[in-house]
């Protein structure tokens, strides 16, 4: 079986945070089958969501035309995402959050495309207790607004890779012992959850076809507002 990993780096710039990355899918290509991409923010154009609702409206991606295009394809396309980012006040990078809140209409537009795929979470930050934990959260919650499925990572991970860079780009990730044997069990845990999660979601959607009517559900909840 082919498996896909994409990979996104946050960072605008080439640091700790995309080499942390690349550890995580050199680790994954373990598995036999296992193809990886890296997509980065670095050097794109990301405009911020204005909150013009035309996706709501008329049921499209973000009708801003810039670089996130070509990420929507990637995404819809992997079996399994792992998205890292450095630690920007307590949070993930500007970028980062310009493209979790750009790709808000896949729910509505690509129903299901992402539900039961597997997601993990990665950071980087420049003090020991600098936020990782909260940024890999707010990337974990992206995969939960998608219906996906939250991977911790293997024993001692707990929400996802985390790096204290102390600043020095990849040679802080290669200095953080502990940091960097967490990020490559990461990424061979992904790419285990991500086949079992795999055959067990073809099987589900080969079975869902016998009694599609019993599991018809608006794409959108009922709204009190």
């Amino acid at each position: 079986m082919m498996l896909k990993i994409l990979g996104i780096s946050g960072s605008p710039r080439k640091g700790a945070t995309l080499f942390a990355l690349e550890q995580a899918l050199e680790e994954a290509k373990r598995i036999p089958g296992v193809e990886t991409e890296i997509w980065s923010v670095r050097g794109k154009k990301i405009n911020y969501c204005v909150h013009c609702d035309a996706c709501v409206r008329d049921n499209v991606m973000c009708i801003i035309k810039d670089d996130l295009q070509e990420l929507e394809s990637k995404i819809l396309e992997a079996d399994a995402i792992l998205i890292g980012s450095p630690v920007y006040d307590m949070n993930v990078s500007a970028q980062l959050q310009a493209v979790f809140n750009r790709l808000r209409p896949i729910y509505l537009v690509h129903p299901g495309k992402l539900q039961n795929k597997v997601g993990a979470a990665l950071s980087t930050g420049g003090t020991r207790h600098g936020g990782q934990e909260i940024v890999n959260m707010n990337i974990l919650n992206f995969y939960l607004m998608h219906e996906m499925l939250a991977f911790g990572g293997l024993g001692g991970c707990y929400n996802g890779g985390t790096v204290w860079s102390r600043d020095k780009k990849a040679q802080g990730v290669i200095d953080d012992e502990v940091g960097l044997d967490g990020v490559k069990r990461l990424g061979l845990g992904l790419a285990e959850a991500a086949i079992a999660a795999k055959y067990g979601r073809e099987k589900w959607l080969e079975m869902k076809k016998d009694y599609e009517k019993d599991f018809m559900i608006e794409k959108s909840p009922l709204r009190d507002h």
